[in-house]
């Protein structure tokens, strides 16, 4: 009865306490009873929130070895284990123990998300497209439909894309990756006012979105608005000053306003930042300045 009380007391400590000392809190329960299968579960978790994969699985097994009848919640240490492999890029054991979760609990529906997000990674679109449906089966989430809208894309499903982006906004009218995954079909379709109201809706919903920032600029490059393009690649540089793509097309509306001092700082910036002499010199809009390569160099 001592024992219970003073393992009781000390979950109750582990509970408050930072990452490494709760992993210190929980050994001493182990050292009281070292049998008990969530305690390890817990450890592993601590770990896998340290971003120490290695110990963390090495618990989650430790975990899975003190199983009973008791213990209730075998399904979720598969989870966490699989979790673990997938987030080290383990993706074959992430598998193997995600299908051993959803065998013993097809209820948690964490596993069909994170297993989605596996078949994703390696373009099994249809698989993905599966497990993301039968994670909407328990409520409809946002991200999700945007998710499978992506995959629609892969799937070169254009109106089912539409589709899915329509219904992440549906269900989160703030949702900024859904506004500009809907503005790039648009885009691509050349319905210009369409997408660009979509892009100025997620700039709205996050303004730290630099590919929103990006695809707007391009319209105004297309409308010869060049002033408003180059204030949505500066805004999209202080979120991100160092994305080369917006750099770089920075640089190529410098050109067509012949601001050759700003184009050149601009390239300047690439290439500090790894990017080819090589690579600026074979881009058409750069190709009519004379002595560019030794200015670059200078």
């Amino acid at each position: 009865m001592f024992k219970e009380r003073k393992i009781k007391k000390l979950l109750k400590k582990a509970s408050k306490q930072g990452l490494n000392s709760a992993i210190m809190t929980y050994n001493k329960i182990l050292e009281l009873d070292d049998s008990l299968a969530a305690v390890y579960n817990y450890i592993g978790l601590c770990y896998f929130e340290l971003v120490d994969y290695e110990n963390a699985q090495k618990y989650f097994f430790l975990s899975i070895e003190k199983f009973s009848d008791e213990f209730k919640s075998e399904y979720e240490v598969y989870y966490n284990l699989a979790f673990t492999f997938q987030s080290s890029s383990k993706n074959e054991e992430a598998e193997k123990y995600y299908k051993i979760s959803m065998n013993l609990n097809k209820e948690y529906k964490f596993t069909y998300k994170n297993y989605a997000y596996l078949l994703f990674q390696e373009k099994r679109y249809k698989e993905a497209l599966d497990m993301f449906e039968k994670y909407n089966s328990f409520g409809e989430e946002a991200e999700v439909y945007n998710n499978i809208g992506i995959i629609n894309e892969e799937l070169a499903n254009k109106s089912k894309a539409i589709k899915s982006y329509e219904k992440s906004i549906e269900i989160d009218e703030t949702y900024a990756l859904a506004y500009n995954n809907l503005g790039v079909l648009y885009l691509n379709d050349k319905k210009y006012n369409d997408a660009s109201k979509l892009f100025d809706d997620a700039i709205k919903f996050d303004s730290t979105l630099v590919d929103a920032y990006n695809n707007l600029a391009s319209i105004f490059v297309l409308d010869k608005k060049y002033n408003a393009a180059i204030s949505l690649y500066t805004k999209a540089l202080k979120v991100s000053p160092n994305h080369l793509i917006i750099l770089i097309n920075l640089a190529k509306l410098y050109s067509y306003l012949k601001d050759k001092n700003n184009m050149i700082l601009t390239l300047k910036k690439t290439l500090k930042l790894g990017y080819q002499i090589e690579k600026i010199l074979v881009i058409e809009e750069f190709k009519s300045f004379n002595n560019l390569e030794n200015e670059l160099r200078d």
